[in-house]
């Protein structure tokens, strides 16, 4: 079974199935501190509970802590790993100082004015330590996020080491830093350190052990902050362990299944390799597998090397490596099971159909096909066919996007503009977006749009902006039509035209745009460049409810001040529907509000 198939089996599974050890977690974000505030810990925290929720361990959390509340959830947190055989984790994020060697996590209460109010208000990292070994649990996990900066640089007392001393870890623990002892670490610009949000993106990676998912970490961590920040650990571990175990193949191996071994190892070297900027890991990877999936790619990166190295114009598609990443068997093979997926994947497919259409694309995928790899990920993302999970979905739009896929890299784009599923950042979310647009794509087109007609990430350009979305609209892509609209309302890069802004909402409306069926209904209740028609305005505002329920969305006409005839007719339409049966009074109580849920439902 490759590696996609066991993503996708780990995701419905469910931790409750995959894990019948006892997980028990300790998770303490402070922040909130008099002086030296935090903005992140509380939210790294918070990730981070729902991401080892997710990985089977039993969370506790606490936030805020003063020294007595620390303590307190350290000895619960011991009482619970009395079960024989546990794992334990430690996390935290705050802040952290070390004095004389030894290192102590800071308490909201603390008042520290010299070295000694350390020792006697912080809260010991070697108490925590010695709690979770005395508890008998077969193995012990120590994130610490907590190297973030001096948090008495202002004050009486100044820390004379930076971030946190090294610790040898006793038998059978891990400790992790956020960063090299004496170091500190990037409280990052977004909603999550980058130390965070990167770990907590690979704990969830099935088959991963938990060297890997540190290995991992660290190389996204590094990518991240510049390689001014280096995640380290130190273990004393000798069994191994995975946060989502592994799927057995042998359940779930296809009839002729001949190869599916190599084929797993293939794409489990190659999930390895794939980010390294070192050339002989390529070449050791087309040494291990000259015939495989990714023997191609490979030989593309190298390609890629060989003429940075030697300052030399390259192409993907030079003689040497003709035929690569889209040509051969497979990918016709795996282009033909992505078609049976898309005639599968309908608005208004069955639950069952979808399902099997994930199953296709995903086999597709794992013959390196670019466009499945997107249609996963939006799987994933929408929840359709496979339970939503956002982690799940970034990873395949970074997989797709990585081999240059338009629609992937605006997507993942908009990830990181939000800090949904990936990591905030909105340099990389402009980069994604420009690559996509460059391409045509009008999503990419679209959201580049929306930053430099705000000035977000970018210095701002309505001009630009202009240009993006009608190049997009052009493309009958609705949301480059809805903002398109609201631009010649305004006048926003270049003139006031409310003949082209009812047009281009007509158009998006007809693609079922919820908000341009507001707009519409708006122009028509109020008369604007139009004769004020009630009949007109009813009837987008219901057809708005129902695009709106299909976006995942609730709009609540009720409160968007139509006029006294439009509420009336709004009413009269819902009667001729046969849901509403009271007065045409013009308000909105509770029977027009059920029959409301009602058209939005159907």
């Amino acid at each position: 079974m490759s590696i996609v198939l066991a993503l996708l089996l780990a995701a419905a599974s469910g931790a409750s199935e995959a894990f019948a050890e006892n997980r028990v977690a300790l998770i303490i974000g402070n922040g909130s501190y008099k002086s030296s505030r935090l903005k992140n810990p509380r939210n790294d925290a918070r990730l981070m509970a729902k991401t080892l929720a997710a990985a089977g361990f039993d969370v506790m959390t606490v936030m805020d802590a003063s020294a007595g509340n620390m303590r307190q959830a350290v000895s619960d947190f011991g009482s619970r790993l009395q079960t024989p055989g546990s794992v334990a984790l430690f996390y935290y994020a705050g802040h952290g100082v070390q004095v004389d060697g030894d290192n102590y996590l800071i308490p909201l209460d603390a008042d520290i004015r010299n070295s000694e109010d350390v020792t006697e208000y912080g809260i010991a990292l070697q108490s925590v330590m010695r709690t979770m070994e005395r508890s008998g649990a077969r193995m012990n996990i120590v994130v610490l996020d907590a190297c973030r900066d001096n948090p008495f640089s202002a004050g009486a007392w100044t820390a004379s080491i930076n971030g946190l001393a090294s610790v040898v870890a006793p038998a059978d623990t891990l400790i992790a830093y956020a960063t090299g002892p004496g170091q500190l670490a990037d409280d990052g610009e977004g909603s999550n350190s980058p130390y965070t949000a990167a770990l907590s993106s690979e704990i969830l990676q099935p088959g991963a052990t938990l060297e890997d998912v540190f290995r991992a970490t660290r190389r996204h961590v590094l990518e991240r902050t510049g390689n001014r920040q280096t995640p380290w650990e130190h273990s004393s571990l000798v069994s191994q362990f995975y946060f989502v175990p592994k799927i057995d193949d042998s359940a779930t191996q296809p009839p002729g299944g001949s190869g599916q071994d190599a084929r797993v190892a293939e794409m489990e070297a190659w999930e390895r390799v794939k980010g390294s900027q070192d050339a002989e890991a390529f070449k050791a990877h087309i040494a291990l597998f000259p015939d495989g999936l990714f023997s191609e790619l490979a030989a593309v990166r190298l390609a890629k090397f060989e003429a940075m190295r030697t300052q030399t114009p390259w192409s993907p598609w030079s003689p040497a490596i003709s035929g690569a990443v889209e040509t051969g068997a497979h990918m016709a093979a795996a282009t033909a099971t992505f078609d049976k997926a898309l005639a599968l994947d309908r608005d208004d497919a069955s639950a069952a159909d979808m399902a099997t259409a994930v199953k296709l694309y995903l086999a597709a995928a794992a013959e390196g096909l670019p466009s499945a790899m997107y249609r996963v990920g939006r799987s994933f993302d929408k929840g359709r066919g496979v339970p939503r999970d956002i982690l799940q979905a970034a990873r395949w739009y970074e997989r797709a996007a990585d081999l240059d896929y338009a629609p992937a890299m605006a997507s993942l784009g908009t990830m990181h503009e939000f800090g949904d599923g990936a990591a905030p950042n909105l340099a990389e979310a402009l980069r994604l977006y420009r690559g996509a647009a460059d391409a045509g794509d009008p999503a990419g087109q679209t959201s580049l749009a929306y930053l430099y007609s705000q000035g977000k990430g970018v210095a701002r350009n309505t001009s630009e902006a202009r240009r993006l979305y009608t190049a997009a609209a052009a493309k009958n892509y609705p949301r480059a039509m809805f903002n398109l609209a609201l631009m010649d309302l305004t006048g926003a890069g270049g003139r006031t035209d409310r003949t082209s802004a009812r047009k281009l909402f007509e158009s998006a409306a007809a693609l079922g745009h919820s908000g341009a069926l507001i707009e519409l209904a708006r122009i028509y209740d109020r008369g604007l460049g139009v004769p004020r028609t009630t009949g007109r305005a009813a009837e987008y505002v219901l057809q708005a409810l129902q695009a709106g329920h299909k976006e995942g969305r609730a709009i609540d006409v009720t409160k968007l001040g139509w006029s006294f005839a439009t509420r009336r007719q709004i009413q009269k339409d819902l009667a001729e529907q046969g849901l509403y049966g009271g007065m045409f009074h013009g308000f909105f109580n509770d029977e027009t509000r059920k029959a409301l849920v009602a058209v939005a439902e159907r």
